[in-house]
């Protein structure tokens, strides 16, 4: 397993052998994100605007305002989407963390199969799930031969014109049986 810490200090390893809640407590994840009322104060008078903030539960922050619509997914909810795969051994939690102040979630699992090329050169292969409690930006579900470290190698990753991935808005709820089933 890859020593320095991800993300330039900004993610941590995540051991397979913890359960989904201790790996969210691990990677400082434990939080939640809360769909409030928006108001705008003009003149003394609280007007309701017709959109929404997320919130963090662990501090109220608010890290976006977005349309009454929005489906927040839980961050627990994109660690519990990789129990199934790490139980049946097909794969093992690798890093976890966050961008932004919370803004970007992100969990990344190593399948345990690889390949070489070229007489010993080895190719290891991920699966990255991206969480945006952002306006604007779509769950993100794919298979990548990146492994994310950094701002740079996440861009690059969902940059990728890949053939195992899946997008899905936060104008929908999240169904992760249907995604699995989407990525084959």
């Amino acid at each position: 397993m890859y020593k320095r810490q991800p993300w330039h200090g900004l993610g941590v390893q995540v051991p397979s052998d913890l359960s989904p809640a201790q790996m969210l407590e691990k990677a400082g994840l434990d939080w939640t994100v809360d769909k409030i009322p928006a108001f705008a104060e003009i003149n003394g008078t609280k007007t309701n605007v017709g959109w929404s903030a997320l919130a963090r539960s662990s501090d109220d922050r608010v890290l976006s305002v977005v349309s009454n619509d929005w489906n927040p997914v839980q961050n627990h909810e994109a660690f519990e989407f990789f129990h199934e795969y790490c139980a049946a051994g097909d794969m093992e939690m690798h890093t976890a963390g966050s961008l932004r102040d919370g803004q970007i979630v992100w969990c990344l699992a190593k399948i345990k199969e690889s390949f070489d090329l070229f007489k010993g050169d080895q190719v290891d292969s991920y699966l990255l799930f991206t969480n945006p409690h952002k306006f604007g930006q779509s769950i993100d579900v794919r298979f990548t031969p990146i492994r994310v470290v950094c701002n740079n190698t996440l861009t690059l990753s969902l940059s990728e014109n890949v053939e195992r991935m899946v997008k899905k808005s936060h104008r929908t709820e999240f169904n992760a049986a249907q995604v699995k089933e989407q990525l084959g």
